[in-house]
């Protein structure tokens, strides 16, 4: 039987020293398993934003999160019973989450459209040709959602084809894709009600960090193409290096098998409003010999410009926080698919504050 904590506040700074060390571990445990709890390390100083192995991650206590090893919680089939190590930091007006997993494949290219020997296109949303995406999801009690905080097995499908809380309250969503909004170092704000996850809204009008470069309705091929050549076979294609799609035969011209990436990216959202609502938790990726190091960091509060709270949990003045962990390998839906059904997740477990540095 799984076993979750609650905690008093007396107990709050004398429970769960996480585990040191960074390294990944396969999983363990049985139907005994008890996950432990986080204590976030309190900072005068805040950790690179920029550097993923900023020496101060040292300072911090880890935490092993077991994950992919209950079918309640999703288990993606790359990922079966496995450890993301877990660490995090708090100053006086952030936080910074720092995880770091096993994978053995970096998927970056995501969706793309290909050209067919008649000349026509089809867009690929599977793991097609190097396809695919990986990600990680974390979810944060929003302190008014019953007994199910933030528990995702009862949130996973609770609505057809997506996610939806049924405590009564709200959670809270981070979710970062590896080919989508890490492109711009960004990850996803979303915000769980009782009829779905919903994106929050960009505070600066209608703006998208991606946007899918394929129509909804006929003729079948990209909206836009790179401005200098049909030759270009990088991953990443950005709103600034577009133009309109046409067609162009002969030398220099569409060849079959040509590619051209799924989604356009723009920056400038990050430019214009690097802390502003959707897209207000900023990244810092890493990938090196098989593991994925990602820190992720927010404002501890959050607000409107006009000062209205926004869709955010409010982590100030916390004792503790009730979270879950998701990750997923070469996700092969398409990109607009909310459900990511092929992830590992995690058991909840707290976030535990009020640790003061040495």
């Amino acid at each position: 039987m799984r076993k979750l904590f609650v905690f008093s506040a007396a107990a709050l700074t004398l429970y769960l020293a996480g585990c040191g060390g960074d390294g990944g571990t396969n999983g363990g445990g049985g139907d005994d398993y008890e996950q432990e709890n986080l204590l976030v390390y309190e900072s005068g100083t805040a950790p690179s934003i920029t550097d993923v192995n900023d020496p101060l991650w040292a300072s911090a206590d880890s935490v092993g999160v077991r994950i992919g090893f209950d079918e309640s919680y999703g288990v993606n089939p790359n990922m079966v019973d496995d450890t993301l190590i877990l660490k995090a930091i708090k100053t006086t007006d952030r936080i910074y989450v720092r995880a770091r997993w096993k994978d053995a494949t970096q998927d970056i290219r995501g969706n793309f459209s290909r050209r067919l020997i008649s000349g026509n296109w089809e867009f690929i949303n599977y793991a097609d040709g190097g396809g695919g995406e990986d990600a990680l999801f974390m979810i944060f009690d929003a302190g008014n959602n019953g007994t199910e905080k933030a528990d995702c097995a009862s949130m996973c499908h609770a609505v057809a084809n997506g996610m939806a809380t049924t405590g009564g309250g709200n959670a809270d969503s981070w979710s970062w894709k590896s080919a989508t909004t890490n492109l711009a170092r960004l990850a996803e704000d979303s915000w769980l009600k009782n009829t779905g996850l919903f994106a929050d809204a960009p505070e600066l009008g209608d703006k998208s960090l991606y946007t899918k470069n394929w129509p909804e309705s006929a003729p079948d091929q990209p909206l836009w193409m790179h401005t200098d050549t049909t030759t270009f076979e990088g991953l990443t294609l950005y709103v600034e290096d577009t133009v309109v799609y046409h067609n162009i035969i002969g030398d220099g011209g569409w060849q079959t098998g040509d590619r051209v990436p799924g989604n356009i990216i723009d920056t400038s959202v990050k430019l214009d409003s690097p802390l502003q609502g959707r897209y207000e938790v900023e990244v810092m990726t890493g990938y090196s010999g098989g593991y994925y190091t990602l820190v992720m960091t927010r404002l501890l509060t959050t607000t409107k410009s006009s000062g209205e709270s926004r869709n955010d949990v409010n982590l100030a003045d916390l004792d503790s926080i009730q979270v879950t962990m998701a990750i997923s390998n070469r996700h092969t839906a398409a990109s607009d698919d909310a459900t990511w059904r092929e992830h590992s997740g995690s058991i909840p477990f707290y976030l535990v504050f009020n640790r003061v540095p040495n």
